[in-house]
């Protein structure tokens, strides 16, 4: 069996080149599978499977050309082409019914993410875009993959009922991520925050209201939130409002992973995104929850994910969160040793059971078009 898995985009992302690079190691492993990990960009050519789209195409809508162009050249030497899906593209209507082996990849819900990323008119215009586009993709798919079984059913759903679905979630190579130092402090909490950038689904503020809302019984350790990543201007004000009271935010700006390591080694919990809901995603499936465990921290987070089990004890699902809780939890995670939540983990996490369950998952639906025969 031959995969192509395509990827077509202005630039990288630092989690997109994790992802695809995971995926490019892991696949390596496969037995009587040919994958071909493949991911054209205009950035640099850091990694093997990167490709650089030709200067003529680097505009938004020719990138969508040059993608489809690819797509097609693959689909002549693959049983499957798995791409990943393209907004609001006018070339589907002209490629995707020519491409017959094809198996589109979602990462969101598209429709409804691009209103809440442009904001008015320009939102609105390329919500409907993609709504038309992408129907039109969509139903002539072979089979539809989400990185979470939310977004694959929403898309079947929403563009093509009846269509076969999978999930292929993100994951990781946890030979590539050092355990943690055990720099864990018994008479204190931290817990670490980690994004690029704080966006209105991280649930930053949710966090502050938790925290305005708490009364310290004496008996509780201090509490220190350790945020990674970029913060505006109001929530900057918010953070120091809080501090002044309960001084509980340190907050360091964008860091490398070698720096903020050393901060998550003095910490007891790891926290996710606290209000996807704010996408109308209530399923996450996010690079940075797999890491953390990888490391050996215990998850307080937001929503449900294929990686965090409710039963786990170093795992806590929240609709509220509440600083009461993050202490229960890293209370709970301060007997746990960090190799045993990575040990815990690993099924859950790994790229390689990833790709190994897409395989199977192809061999057993997709074959019945004969795309193998």
């Amino acid at each position: 069996m031959k995969i192509a898995h395509l990827t077509v985009v202005r630039q990288l992302t630092l989690g997109q080149t994790k992802q695809l690079s995971f995926e490019y190691e892991a696949s390596k492993a496969l037995k009587g599978v040919d994958w071909k990990t493949i991911a054209y960009h205009t950035g640099p050519l850091s990694e093997p499977y990167m490709r650089r789209i030709p200067a003529p195409f680097r505009f938004l809508f020719l990138r969508n050309l040059w993608g489809w162009l690819v797509a097609l050249n693959l689909s002549r030497s693959h049983d499957i082409v798995m791409m990943r899906h393209m907004t609001f593209d006018p070339f589907a209507f002209i490629f995707a019914r020519l491409i017959s082996n094809r198996v589109s990849v979602h990462h969101a819900k598209e429709v409804e993410e691009l209103r809440l990323i442009r904001k008015g008119l320009k939102g609105r215009a390329a919500s409907w875009l993609e709504l038309v586009s992408g129907r039109h993709s969509v139903r002539r798919t072979q089979m539809i993959l989400g990185v979470t079984q939310e977004i694959a059913e929403y898309e079947r759903d929403l563009h093509a009922p009846g269509k076969d679905i999978g999930v292929y979630p993100n994951g990781v190579d946890t030979t590539k991520i050092p355990i943690l130092s055990d720099d864990r402090e018994q008479d204190a909490v931290h817990a670490a925050f980690i994004c690029g950038t704080f966006s209105d689904w991280h649930g930053l503020d949710k966090l502050i209201s938790a925290i305005d809302a708490y009364h310290p019984h004496p008996d509780d350790p201090p509490l220190n939130i350790h945020l990674v990543g970029k913060l505006s201007d109001a929530q900057i004000s918010e953070i120091e409002a809080t501090t002044a009271r309960l001084a509980v935010f340190r907050k360091y700006g964008i860091l490398k992973e070698a720096e903020y390591r050393t901060i998550l080694a003095k910490c007891d919990v790891g926290i996710s995104s606290l209000a996807m809901e704010r996408q109308n995603l209530y399923e996450g499936s996010t690079l940075k929850v797999r890491e953390m465990l990888a490391m050996g921290l215990a998850i307080y987070s937001g929503h449900i994910d294929h990686a965090l089990q409710e039963s786990d004890s170093f795992v806590l699902v929240t609709q509220r969160p509440s600083v009461q809780e993050i202490l229960l939890l890293a209370s709970k995670a301060k007997e746990i040793e960090r190799n045993w939540i990575r040990t815990k983990s690993a099924g859950r996490i790994e790229k390689s059971r990833a790709i190994e369950g897409i395989v199977k998952l192809f061999s057993s639906t997709v074959t019945r078009s004969n795309h193998f025969e």
